[in-house]
């Protein structure tokens, strides 16, 4: 499984709110996200806690404020002086965590100082921004003398020029960069240019990723919802009634009279400021998710911000916006809106009733949503996962086995033989098949499950491979998914025989034979169960059963006694003779470990090898029947795996019984990865197929 940490700046709530999109986006292709950030958890709340941990501290400092967003430069200076005193203990730390999660890529959101703990961690780093930190301390904090030089040579003006004016007049000369202050300016260019890529975002210009030696532009990056909660059936608001959105973000108190706003709107104002004395106001948490307020508004009324704009022209709102005029990001931003038709720039929020009166009467709210405007989250991961494989200069094969229940996901280096990425989805499939065919609603619904796993990698230059078994070879209209597939991603797909999976399995394992005692290794699958004799390497043999942990979930429902019962029959018609040793592969054992051993899903790969004992699963067999689920529950990645959990601890008690042994050793790997091991093995060999 990839590891990425994902670092934010600790600055506003913009550049946590857009890594969480971008975090959601890497998990639906398996990586598991470390995000780095002193913001708070709820912003992060939709994200599977399967696959992210938050870890509350900074690397940045951001921009320090005082009320109405107003910079602070003394705050601002300090804070940066005191976070590069503290460079080394601050490298030292995250190296030691980098080393210790083994990660494999950073992204940054764009603290400057992560290219110092990659140099050391030989790992790649990009940024994911629309601005960098050297461009806002650059305008903001410029010298008197390099202002008047450039008010002389009008053919050079830029944006940063234009800051340097602003800040000129609006701060004392104390605060201004002086001599000692370039040598940290030209530190954070240095580090910008030392990141191995860089994805710019839109709200941003040129000059504002001047320090980044190159970058490859991206769509809108932005969270958004499958579903968004109905607001005005939440706050039974009647659909008449207009809405507007007070939100500032996550940085300051703006000087605002919500009286006098509340008074003009003829609607319902929603906003988190308390103590508004006025029957049309809607008070709100700043924890709540903003999204769903944004998706219900008329019209937005903010400062500009990334995040805001983002979310809100994605879903083709109306946005009032009010410009400060000593924060140089929003020359970008408010270029950035140039092509948006459904906006109004105004010049103060301290307006009376009668000035808010003529704003909304000359507006008229309405959704456009345009091209230039819509969510790209998938595109941007996408092309950092691009990136990322190119680094490493690698030929990828990408192999899908669609079985029963899973759809395992696998991405080899064939040329080395190595895993760089593994991942799985439940699809259920197997449990929808009527009459020899899986039902409609069901295909439809795999589809939308397995559409961005598909999607993500079809960025990724490999080969690439499905191979369907299962409930997959029984279905009449398998085809219709198989065919679905090959069409749509360009995916060379087929469903293999029990033999096949058979060879593809024994690879996956064959490292665990042994010339001193017997081994069979053990594929319990949703519609068959292998068994691999991994005595034989020339020619891999084994046995097929036709059934598996869904057959037996729709044969005897709960009756984990009769169950076990049809199992031990089955299991004695094999000609096996003797002791073995057994080896359960895939996911059906990684799962089974995961919660006797209590492991997490970031750790999956601790797995790897553990012995599962006759008595581990009778007290986890106890533990269910009880309803003790503390002990297990937190270590499921769904909690409908409760039944097929049941049956593979009947199946594997069997099996300790039938093979008279004492354990079962876990192999992380299945069929996907054995078949990218047999295809590397053949080209490392230079074997004919």
């Amino acid at each position: 499984m990839l590891k990425f940490a994902l670092y934010v700046s600790n600055h506003g709530f913009g550049h946590s709110t857009r890594i969480c999109a971008l975090a959601e986006e890497l998990i639906r292709y398996g990586v598991f996200c470390h995000i780095i950030t002193f913001k708070p958890s709820f912003l992060f709340q939709n994200l599977n806690p399967h696959y992210f941990v938050l870890h509350q501290r900074a690397v940045d400092i951001g921009v320090k404020h005082n009320e109405n967003l107003k910079v602070d430069i003394t705050k601002t200076v300090n804070s940066l002086m005191d976070l590069l005193s503290k460079r080394n203990a601050i490298m030292k730390r995250e190296i030691e965590f980098l080393r210790r999660e083994k990660i494999d890529c950073i992204i940054a959101d764009i603290p400057f100082l992560v290219s110092d703990f990659t140099s050391y961690c030989h790992i790649p780093v990009f940024a994911v921004t629309n601005f960098e930190w050297h461009f806002i301390y650059s305008s903001l904090l410029a010298d008197k003398e390099n202002i008047e030089s450039k008010k002389e040579e009008p053919d050079t003006f830029n944006y940063t020029q234009q800051y340097r004016e602003t800040a000129s007049s609006e701060y004392s000369n104390d605060f201004l960069v002086t001599n000692n202050l370039k040598p940290v300016l030209n530190l954070i260019w240095a580090l910008y240019q030392r990141f191995d890529g860089c994805f710019r975002l839109p709200f941003s210009t040129d000059e504002s990723m001047s320090a980044f030696k190159d970058y490859i532009s991206c769509g809108l990056l932005s969270r958004k919802k499958d579903n968004y909660n109905d607001i005005r059936w939440q706050y039974k608001l009647p659909e008449e009634i207009p809405i507007l959105l007070v939100m500032f973000g996550g940085e300051g108190i703006m000087e605002l009279n919500y009286e006098e706003l509340c008074s003009a709107y003829p609607g319902i104002v929603i906003s988190t400021q308390a103590g508004i004395k006025a029957q049309n106001h809607l008070q709100i948490s700043i924890d709540d998710d903003f999204l769903d307020f944004i998706y219900s508004a008329d019209i937005i009324l903010c400062k500009p911000g990334y995040s805001t704009f983002a979310e809100a022209a994605q879903l083709g709102k109306f946005i009032i916006y009010c410009p400060r005029s000593n924060y140089p990001e929003e020359i970008a931003l408010i270029a950035g809106l140039k092509n948006y038709p459904n906006c109004l720039q105004i010049d103060t929020l301290q307006l009376n009733d009668k000035q808010w009166e003529a704003i909304f009467k000359d507006i008229k709210p309405r959704k456009i949503r345009t091209k230039k405007y819509q969510n790209c989250n998938t595109d941007v991961a996408g092309l950092i996962l691009k990136k990322y494989t190119q680094l490493q200069k690698r030929k990828l094969l990408s192999v899908f086995d669609l079985g029963s229940n899973n759809l395992n996901y696998v991405l080899f280096d064939l040329e080395n033989g190595q895993i760089i990425h593994k991942t799985q989805l439940t699809t259920a499939l197997g449990t929808a098949l009527k009459n020899n065919k899986i039902s409609e609603k069901r295909l439809k619904s795999v589809k939308q499950k397995i559409s961005k796993l598909f999607q993500l990698d079809s960025y990724l230059k490999s080969e690439k491979v499905l191979l369907a078994t299962g409930v997959m070879r029984i279905a009449l209209n398998a085809n219709l998914l198989i065919d679905w597939i090959a069409d749509k991603y360009n995916i060379n797909c087929r469903i293999i025989s029990p033999q096949e999976e058979i060879r593809y399995a024994y690879f996956a394992a064959r490292h665990y034979g042994s010339r001193e005692e017997s081994a069979l290794a053990i594929d319990i699958g949703g519609f068959s169960t292998e068994l691999i004799n991994l005595d034989k390497e020339k020619k891999q043999q084994g046995y097929s059963l036709p059934f598996g942990l869904l057959t037996l979930v729709n044969d005897f429902k709960e009756d984990v006694e009769t169950a076990g019962n049809f199992i031990q029959q089955k299991l004695n018609d094999l000609p096996y003779k003797g002791s073995y040793r057994l080896i359960g592969i895939g996911l059906t054992y990684t799962y089974l470990a995961g919660v006797i051993f209590q492991t997490s899903y970031n750790d999956i790969e601790k797995l790897e090898g553990k012995a599962i004992s006759k008595k581990q699963l009778q007290e986890l067999s106890h533990s269910i029947e009880v309803r003790d689920e503390q002990k297990y529950l937190p270590f499921l990645i769904e909690e409908s795996y409760v039944p097929v959990l049941k049956l593979s601890i009947a199946f594997s008690i069997s099996l300790l019984d039938r093979f008279e042994t004492s354990k079962i050793i876990v192999c992380n790997s299945g069929m996907a990865v054995g078949y990218a091991c047999w295809r590397s093995s053949k080209i490392r060999n230079k074997v004919p197929q």
